[in-house]
């Protein structure tokens, strides 16, 4: 009785310490890359935004690009199974000289465990 007792014991603190491991362990959410190339006035510009760490889905996810008549646009690079926004497109004709920013926020899902939020602002200069 006693050893059964020490062994169920034993198996709820096994299960209580992997289930707590998922909350401590978790990935730190990371926007990659940390800055954008430069652009030019007039000509194609293109950069991809990846963000590790955890699913980011369409409902948690926001952006916003200062002037808004930048000519550069953000969308999703290609939609996975799960509908999310973690690999992200810049791409446009730069209509503005001086400075483009751009301002990442949102979340990522969460499982036993809350999902994790990130706030990134990207700056990108034009020159003529």
């Amino acid at each position: 009785m006693k050893k059964s007792r020490y062994y169920l014991m034993l198996i709820v603190n096994l299960f209580l310490v992997l289930s707590l491991m998922g909350c401590f362990c978790r990935q730190k959410i990371e926007v990659l890359p940390k800055s954008l190339p430069n652009a030019f006035f007039g000509k194609p510009y293109y950069a991809e935004i990846n963000i590790n760490g955890g699913i980011v889905p369409n409902d948690f996810f926001f952006y916003h690009i200062e002037p808004e008549n930048s000519g550069l646009e953000l969308s999703p690079s290609y939609f996975d199974i799960h509908n999310s926004y973690n690999n992200l497109t810049i791409k446009g004709t730069p209509k503005v000289n001086g400075t483009i920013s751009i301002e990442l926020i949102g979340y990522t899902y969460g499982t036993m465990c809350p999902g994790g939020h990130f706030k990134k602002t990207y700056t990108i200069n034009v020159e003529e």
